[in-house]
């Protein structure tokens, strides 16, 4: 009795010693140091950035902007001949941005905050997107003729 126990001791020994190393070697995988450089290969280079964010960037209106007319002009700038879609709460336009790639539409307003979102589409089928919210109000108008 006293071999199996012994037998069993070592056995034991050696599966809680295999665990321990894999469970070792996964730590080392998993570590901090070995995710921040996937993170750091997964986020764009700077030229990757400036080639994407610079396919739509809305030069007008500029966001949370409060102002006293029910209807704003929206304009900026996309890929060249690129589809745009502007979405108000009014409803949705869609028009084609110029040979050098800038667009401007009007939007009707509502009463209160407007989110207009702005979507490129470019050639190839990529998608751009950038949201702004616009705030009409009568009131801000009544006080703009005050002073």
């Amino acid at each position: 009795m006293r071999k199996e126990v012994l037998i069993a001791i070592i056995i034991g020994v050696g599966l809680g010693s295999a665990v321990a190393f894999g469970i070792w070697r996964a730590n080392l995988v998993l570590s901090p140091q070995n995710g921040q450089e996937q993170n750091q290969q997964a986020s764009p280079s700077p030229t990757d950035d400036i080639i994407t964010s610079s396919q739509l960037v809305v030069t007008q209106p500029e966001n949370n902007v409060v102002i006293s007319k029910d209807e704003v002009e929206v304009q900026g700038n996309a890929s060249p001949e690129s589809t745009i879609v502007i979405l108000a709460n009014s409803g949705e336009i869609i028009l084609e941005a110029e040979a050098d790639g800038n667009f401007k539409e009007t939007v009707g307003l509502e009463g209160g905050a407007n989110e207009i979102t702005v979507v490129a589409y470019d050639k190839e089928g990529n998608e751009s997107r950038q949201t702004i919210t616009v705030v009409y109000s009568t009131e801000f108008a009544e006080e703009g003729e005050e002073e």
